[in-house]
């Protein structure tokens, strides 16, 4: 398949999961609707409150109301689904994962996040997500209309080590679902998801949560598609909404033959011992 059609959603998540899951729905008819063969959802799209408050709509696999929705929606559609991020449980805590459905419905891939954004912007925006998560230890490819593609979650996009081991891996899609905050997303939302693609050549797609969910949490948007050159194909305007992009794989491959970067990697004291295949 040389080109793909994706849909990422943009959205304003809250603590009405009922209301969370109506507007997903919505959102995903509608991408269907303009011909999405694979939709992207933000992080945290079932639920998103205060730090801790996900301990109580945590999922499982078989009978979560996010999970069963996409397993059904995909299936019904015969799209694929990145499923941004739900809470699954991990003994007293949770784990905040991305859950990739096929078109019948199938889980081909599942990624816990790795990176926890433990940071203290200022006295009144400090977060700890290693208070209430239980951070992953392995990276994730899956294969999706026969090309390979890597999972991320938010603050991964901060560690180019990560994706760059995705590209190594063969990967010529990076997913990004996203809850950046405000104050850092106006910096450097951009800026990352461009580096991230230019210098792994991939195709960068970054479903996110925007506006304020709540009087503690104001999300930047700004979702966006960017492909191997950096380019911005689509982005999203501050409201809850889709945007799409037709992936031309043919490009990608005239890119990485004309700039072989990847091909140029070095191993230097084992930073990136993943090769690729």
């Amino acid at each position: 398949m040389r080109m793909l059609r994706i849909a990422a959603i943009q959205m304003c998540s809250g603590q009405d999961r009922s209301a969370n899951l109506a507007q997903v729905q919505s959102l995903m008819e509608e991408a269907v609707a303009r011909g999405a063969q694979l939709i992207a959802l933000p992080e945290n799209f079932s639920f998103l409150a205060w730090e801790g408050a996900k301990l109580s709509v945590v999922e499982d696999l078989e009978h979560g109301l996010s999970i069963q929705l996409l397993r059904s929606f995909a299936a019904a559609h015969s799209v694929t689904i990145v499923g941004g991020s739900v809470p699954l449980k991990a003994g007293d805590k949770v784990t905040n994962t991305c859950l990739v459905f096929d078109c019948t419905g199938a889980v081909i891939a599942r990624y816990d996040k790795i990176h926890l954004f433990d940071v203290k912007l200022d006295a009144a925006h400090a977060f700890r997500e290693s208070r209430y998560i239980v951070p992953g230890c392995e990276l994730v490819t899956f294969k999706a209309y026969a090309r390979t593609m890597g999972l991320s979650i938010c603050y991964d996009l901060r560690f180019p080590e990560l994706f760059r081991r995705l590209a190594l891996r063969g990967a010529q899609v990076l997913f990004v679902p996203s809850a950046f905050t405000w104050r850092t997303g106006t910096y450097h939302w951009k800026l990352l998801l461009r580096a991230r693609a230019v210098e792994n050549l991939c195709y960068v797609v970054a479903p996110a949560q925007q506006g304020r969910h709540n009087d503690r949490r104001e999300s930047y948007g700004h979702a966006m598609i960017v492909d191997p050159w950096g380019q911005i194909l689509a982005q999203a305007p501050d409201r809850s909404c889709v945007i799409m992009a037709d992936l031309d794989f043919d490009h990608l491959a005239q890119l990485r033959q004309r700039l072989p970067c990847l091909d140029h990697v070095q191993v230097l004291d084992g930073v990136f011992p993943c090769r690729r295949g």
